[in-house]
């Protein structure tokens, strides 16, 4: 597994939210909506896209659990319903390239904390994200992004 260490900027975004339980049918179909979206506003080509999840569904029940993808934009671009504005907060995360599919992200998911603790590594209070690019999407790869210390 390919890790890396990067400092994110505080950066402003636009969003699709679903609230419920966090599941991969729900999470395509808010996907390929919002990447319509994205498309039709000129901000899928050359674009960083983030899937965060709000909510840890161990803590907060299934049904209110926030999950939102979004795309980083520029403090000028005027957003569009239906997506909302909001403010991802950045800071230093250790990144994991991976393929794309239900086994590699299950294999991670199960390796993950001790390649944190292998790596001596911190994790903060923050969300696990994952990011895409279309240049990723294309070629059927994505980020997790550890929040670290």
């Amino acid at each position: 597994m390919q890790l890396t260490i990067e400092k994110l900027p505080e950066s402003r975004i636009a969003f699709f939210r679903n609230v419920g339980e966090y599941g991969e049918k729900q999470n395509k179909e808010l996907m390929e909506a919002f990447k319509g979206w994205a498309q039709l506003n000129g901000l899928f080509e050359n674009s960083t896209i983030l899937g965060i999840p709000q909510d840890n569904p161990e803590i907060t029940p299934k049904g209110e659990c926030r999950y939102d993808v979004s795309v980083v934009i520029d403090k000028d671009f005027q957003v569009e319903e239906p997506a909302q504005v909001g403010t991802f907060s950045g800071g230093k995360y250790a990144i994991f390239l991976l393929d794309h599919t239900k086994e590699a992200v299950s294999e991670f998911w199960g390796t993950i904390f001790s390649e944190i603790e292998k790596n001596n590594l911190v994790i903060r209070e923050q969300p696990i994200i994952e990011r895409y690019t279309s240049q990723m999407i294309a070629n059927h790869l994505c980020e997790i992004l550890v929040p670290i210390r």
